[in-house]
């Protein structure tokens, strides 16, 4: 069977951390061809989806792109590779025409391009407004500065964006509040998110990945003393955890949703057992997850998405 991956430039995945390298890696040790491009490897070739390819081998513990001619891989052939989309985010204009070219394609693509165009990371989880955090999707400076005054302090969230890039903390009595709100909605440009400021964040952040709407595993990851961020590529760090009930039950009530869009491999984020975030471009944590576990997470990905492609 073929994987074709599509990735950030594949030297900027981070070896024993990137989830998508870990698929990688568990693809090879199930005798599966692995192949890899970037979006603009992607086009019409006036009749069908074609990617330009690159082979990826296992070198002892590491991965390589094997120095071969570029493979031409038709994707209008329902027989051809399970197509990954692991493009970190924005899921800007061109994110969005490569997810337009992969709805043409015949073959099984994870997750579901439709549904990535359609479902904003940070915007999903609004669909189930019981589960989340006060939210607010706001971008007028006066309406802002009244929101923070009222709930005193605010996380603001830029949408879009990944990994904790952009988030601040909105407190009623910051000198630089209004410079804040201009810089993050470009003087009233753009929206962005208000979340409610959950305490227990101190406590940690904690990834759930879920396949096909079950949790596999989670990881906790907690932040700096001195930031309100726990993502890894902000400096948190990740320590073992177990998934609550409260957890479980958000699980099931978002599942059936997750099934109907095609959003089979997806990451969600919870705060003291609030949902905060539903990732569905590229989301990680598999490292983690199995370094604490030991439950193989993506070996049961890889053999799922084999039944799931047959």
């Amino acid at each position: 069977m073929q994987h074709l991956f599509i990735t950030d430039p594949f030297e900027v995945l981070i070896p024993n951390h990137d989830s998508t390298l870990a698929l990688m890696r568990s693809a090879l040790e199930h005798e599966h061809q692995v192949l890899q491009c970037q979006m603009n490897d992607l086009y019409w070739n006036g009749c069908e989806v074609t990617a330009r390819a690159k082979t990826i081998e296992k070198k002892q513990e590491s991965l390589v792109v094997v120095n071969a001619e570029v493979k031409e891989i038709n994707l209008s052939t329902s027989s051809l590779p399970i197509v990954w989309m692991r493009k970190d985010p924005p899921v800007d204009n061109t994110y969005i025409k490569v997810c337009q070219l992969l709805r043409l394609a015949k073959c099984t693509v994870l997750n579901n391009p439709n549904s990535l165009m359609a479902c904003d990371e940070k915007l999903f989880a609004l669909e189930f407004p019981e589960l989340i955090p006060k939210t607010y999707i706001v971008q007028q400076k006066k309406h802002i500065v009244e929101l923070v005054k009222e709930q005193k302090r605010l996380i603001a969230k830029p949408i879009g964006a990944k990994g904790g890039e952009g988030i601040f903390m909105f407190s009623h009595d910051d000198k630089n509040l209004g410079s804040l709100i201009e810089v993050m909605t470009q003087n009233g440009k753009s929206t962005i998110i208000l979340q409610e400021y959950l305490p227990q964040i101190k406590e940690g952040d904690k990834r759930i990945f879920l396949l096909n709407g079950d949790p596999l595993g989670a990881v906790l990851r907690l932040p700096q003393e001195h930031d309100h961020r726990a993502n890894m590529a902000a400096g948190g760090t990740t320590v073992k955890t177990t998934i609550t009930p409260e957890e479980y039950r958000i699980c099931e009530i978002i599942k059936p949703r997750m099934l109907e869009l095609g959003m089979h491999i997806v990451g969600i984020d919870t705060i003291g057992n609030k949902l905060t975030e539903i990732n569905i471009t590229s989301p990680t944590c598999l490292e983690e997850i199995n370094n604490f576990d030991a439950t193989d997470p993506c070996g049961k990905i890889i053999r799922w998405a084999e039944q799931f492609a047959s």
